[in-house]
């Protein structure tokens, strides 16, 4: 990646905090020459709209805006884009958030600033960094995950891989030679098993847990 196409956005609504951030990215990674700060999320999201990213460095604990409400709008806009969190929460159930949000670098705001450079580069080349205990909670979710695929039988991974391709309850009946009542009994487990809230949940959990593939057009 060319320096001048290297852009990236710091999101915080503490003065102090987005210039220190913006003095470590100056001073530690000089080869980035693009960088801008917001201090609250309209800020961000202005911003967001109006110009292209290739990282974004934010606090969750903003003014007005969530700030997993801005991970959805910079997803929305770029799939590619690469997330930082920078945030003073360390709560498992925040963590386990992030992580399923798919962010790519987790940072307490408590960590040496020489850690931050570091999160940076190694999120810009394509790697991910999480500090230690966030990258704890990430191995026990993994743990988590495959027992929970193992605990998908044949016949529930028959109906959600036919649930994926879009089919109903009856032709998915059809083609399994079983009763529609059975596939909603599966349709009811696999819910259960992958905790989701709907189809579209389903699929889509499915899918960031290597259940099943992600459809090509």
């Amino acid at each position: 990646m060319k320096e001048r196409d290297i852009r990236i956005l710091l999101v915080d609504d503490h003065d102090l905090v987005l210039q220190g951030l913006k003095r470590i990215v100056e001073c530690s990674l000089p080869e980035i020459k693009n960088v801008c700060t917001a201090s609250s999320g309209q800020e961000a999201l202005h911003l967001i709209a109006s110009q292209r990213f290739n990282l974004f460095v934010l606090d969750m604990e903003l003014p007005d805006i969530s700030g997993m409400d801005i991970i959805v709008r910079i997803r929305e806009k770029d799939p590619r884009a690469r997330i930082i969190v920078n945030t003073m929460h360390e709560e498992i159930w925040f963590i386990k958030d992030l992580i399923q949000s798919a962010v790519d670098g987790i940072l307490f705001k408590s960590i040496d600033s020489t850690k931050i450079a570091e999160a940076i580069r190694r999120v810009l080349d394509g790697g991910t960094y999480y500090c230690p205990y966030a990258e704890h909670v990430r191995a026990q979710m993994r743990r988590s995950d495959e027992g929970r695929r193992e605990e998908l039988t044949l016949r529930e991974l028959d109906v959600l891989k036919r649930i994926s391709e879009g089919k109903n309850t009856q032709e998915i009946a059809q083609e399994l030679c079983v009763s529609t009542n059975t596939v909603d009994t599966h349709r009811r487990h696999l819910m259960d098993k992958l905790d989701a809230r709907n189809v579209a949940d389903l699929i889509m959990t499915a899918i960031s847990k290597g259940i099943i593939p992600i459809r090509k057009c």
